[in-house]
């Protein structure tokens, strides 16, 4: 919904309650003093509501930028720092859960560092992290639906504890401790291997990444930074290989246009040109993004780059 969608609203119930106070008006006039007053004392009531209804509206998505860094600028104060302890142990399962299951270890019985599944590397483990959620554990997708490092669904992550850690049932994927992500996605690999993430798992499967390897992560441009690409990425979609916004429609975790993709595709890596820049593997969408970088620079992503180009 639009800025101006959002306030339509109150503004009708603001301009209703001035029309009521001129519809009463003219009619109070032939009223005892006593009604008269009683009149504008129930408007002056009516008025004082609405502008709470206002402010409270206000609040609110004042609340909703700031939690969904939207617009963040046009919160007044500005929006506060966030108090994120790291999560604390988790609750111990019930007697009903272990019952359950009778194999899952309690909280205090399990490694903080669970061992990574055997034919899988650190390094992997780390490229998926990545790709998901620029390697944040606290990242929550926009689409309100993937949560944490690993974007786990609510109904998925509580599925997988029932089965193996009946104490992380009903946690928020995003709130849980990192070792305890790292134990959920080892578990459904060990399941599953890298089916759950279709868009990441490919580029987590080379054991190594170099330069000169086409699933491998190329090396970012001369004269940028790492820090810069990763602003780029999370100002661009949050750090999401499937983002759409169909205002362009923007495609891709870099928000190609889809000629601009295929053109920058054709005279470069031809083998990518008519490819949706969403089911183009994350190492592909960096290759495309560097390089239309050495291209043009920062100027196809003005709003993000702002402060590079300065």
């Amino acid at each position: 919904m639009t800025t101006n969608g959002r306030w339509r609203l109150p503004s009708l119930l603001v301009i209703a309650g001035l029309l009521a106070i001129g519809a009463v008006g003219p009619s109070a006039s032939g009223q005892a003093p006593d009604e008269r007053d009683a009149v504008i004392a129930r408007q002056g009531a009516l008025i004082a509501e609405q502008q709470a209804l206002i402010a409270a509206q206000e609040s609110l998505l004042n609340d909703y930028r700031c939690l969904f860094d939207i617009d963040t600028q046009l919160v007044p104060d500005g929006c506060p720092e966030p108090d994120r302890p790291a999560p604390s142990a988790t609750p111990a399962p019930t007697s009903t859960a272990a019952s359950d299951t009778g194999t899952a270890p309690a909280p205090e019985d399990q490694p903080d560092d669970p061992p990574i599944p055997a034919g899988t590397t650190e390094a992997q483990w780390e490229q998926l992290r990545q790709c998901n959620a620029n390697g944040d554990y606290r990242y929550a997708n926009p689409n309100g639906i993937n949560f944490g490092a690993y974007q786990f669904r609510q109904t998925s992550w509580d599925d997988l504890a029932r089965r193996h850690y009946p104490h992380l049932v009903g946690v928020a994927p995003s709130e849980a401790a990192p070792d305890d992500q790292d134990r959920m996605a080892y578990a459904i690999y060990a399941e599953r291997g890298w089916a759950p993430w279709p868009a990441c798992g490919a580029s987590s499967r080379p054991q190594s990444a170099t330069t000169t390897d086409p699933a491998g992560f190329p090396a970012i441009p001369t004269g940028t930074t790492q820090a810069q690409w990763d602003h780029l990425i999370r100002c661009e979609s949050g750090g999401n290989y499937r983002a759409y916004n169909p205002a362009g429609p923007y495609l891709g975790a870099f928000q190609f246009l889809q000629s601009t993709w295929n053109g920058v595709a054709r005279r470069n890596h031809p083998q990518l040109a008519g490819v949706d820049p969403r089911n183009a593997p994350p190492a592909d969408q960096h290759r495309m993004a560097y390089t239309l970088y050495e291209e043009s620079g920062w100027g196809p992503w003005p709003a993000c780059t702002a402060a590079f180009r300065q």
